[in-house]
Order: structure tokens, then C-alpha cells, then sequence
């Protein structure tokens, strides 16, 4: 099976580099041309099924890949960004003149450092990785595409690398960015990486 990780196209909020996991903001200009190149680049691939998050940055991006290709976009809200609590919608600078300490902290650890009224990483990654072997064990091969969020793209790719600290700490998904996995027996093969910092 070939597996296309897809992070949706730009937001505002994007650009405003602000956090943002449930806000459902609707894709820039900036986002719905990263999503018709990325329909462009990947329209021989032959893609069978298409999963989305089922916010609208996710959907949108994954509705122009789509196209008129007669694939189905399957909207699954497992597949959403991590929920960001009290820091959704700020600004990275914002946090830090509220809580400079939690957020250095979460920096130097996400996984062991719980965002103030937000999700868990623990419970982040269950809900991902549930999701994502759902999504595999319904699938009878070929390829497929996930259009998701950072968050569950830097998960999936981290495991995907024997959840390597080192790979978790650079890796850094980009709007419109695309991510390239065959999966054949349990054996995974990185094809191609797109957020390395």
C-alpha cells in the first residue's frame, strides 16, 4: 500500500503562526493554491481512497485533490489536530507572556507536558493511531491519501522512524506539504519526507 500523508493547505491563522487544533478556519489563497499543485502533482497516482480530517482546512485541501476524479473524500474526526485548549487561537508569543513556563516545557517535551486545558499527547496519539489502523485495515492495498494536520502527520511519521526523539524533534510538516509511505507487511519504506527543519 502507498500511503500519502497530506497536510491541508495554509490558513490565515497559519501564516499568523498561531495555534490553532479545533478552530475550523477555511483555507487562504496561499492554501487553495498548494491544494490544486498538490491535485496537479498527484493526479496519475492512481489514488483510490481519500480520508480527511473533518475540518475544513482538511476537507477543502482534500476535496480540490479529489477533483472530478470520482474519489470520495471520507471526512473521519479522529484524524483532527490535537486540541490545543487554553493556547487555541494565540500566537506563540502570546503564550509566552501568559505561561512562558508551560509552554517551554512543552516545548523541550510535547509528549510529557500537557497543554492547560487541552488534549493529552497520550490521548492524542491513541486517538491517531486508532484512527490511522482503522483506516489501514479497511483498505486492501494501493493508495491512499490522509489529509490531516501537523500534529498527526508529525505522529505517524515518527513512528513510522521507530519514534525516534531526534526525528520527532526536527520534523516539522508544512501547508501543502506531502509525505510518501509504502507499507507491505507490516514493513514500512519512507519514499519521500516533506518538514525536516
Amino acid at each position: 500500500m502507498r500511503l500519502y500523508l497530506i497536510r491541508h493547505g495554509e490558513t490565515k491563522l497559519n501564516k499568523e503562526f498561531r495555534f490553532i487544533g479545533r478552530t475550523d478556519p477555511a483555507l487562504s489563497e496561499q492554501g487553495e493554491s498548494q491544494a490544486r499543485a498538490l491535485a496537479e502533482r498527484l493526479a496519475d497516482e492512481d489514488i483510490s481512497a481519500i480520508y480527511a480530517s473533518d475540518l475544513l482546512r482538511a476537507t477543502q485541501t482534500a476535496s480540490i485533490i479529489a477533483g472530478d476524479s470520482g474519489v470520495d473524500v471520507i471526512a473521519n474526526a479522529s484524524l483532527r489536530e490535537i486540541d490545543f485548549g487554553d493556547w487555541e487561537g494565540l500566537s506563540y508569543n502570546e503564550i509566552m507572556e501568559r505561561d512562558k513556563e508551560t509552554l517551554d516545557s512543552w516545548i523541550e517535551n510535547p509528549t510529557g507536558v500537557d497543554i492547560p486545558g487541552g488534549e493529552s499527547w497520550r490521548d492524542f496519539a491513541a486517538r491517531i493511531d486508532a484512527a490511522f489502523d482503522d483506516i489501514i485495515e479497511n483498505e486492501d492495498g494501493g493508495a491512499i491519501a490522509l489529509v490531516t494536520h501537523g500534529g498527526p502527520i508529525k505522529l505517524l511519521m515518527t513512528r513510522f522512524h521507530g519514534d525516534d526523539p531526534d526525528f520527532f524533534k526536527s520534523f516539522w510538516p508544512q501547508p501543502g506539504g506531502v509525505n510518501i509511505v509504502e507499507i507491505d507487511d507490516k514493513t514500512v519504506n519512507v519514499i519521500e519526507l516533506s518538514g525536516i527543519k
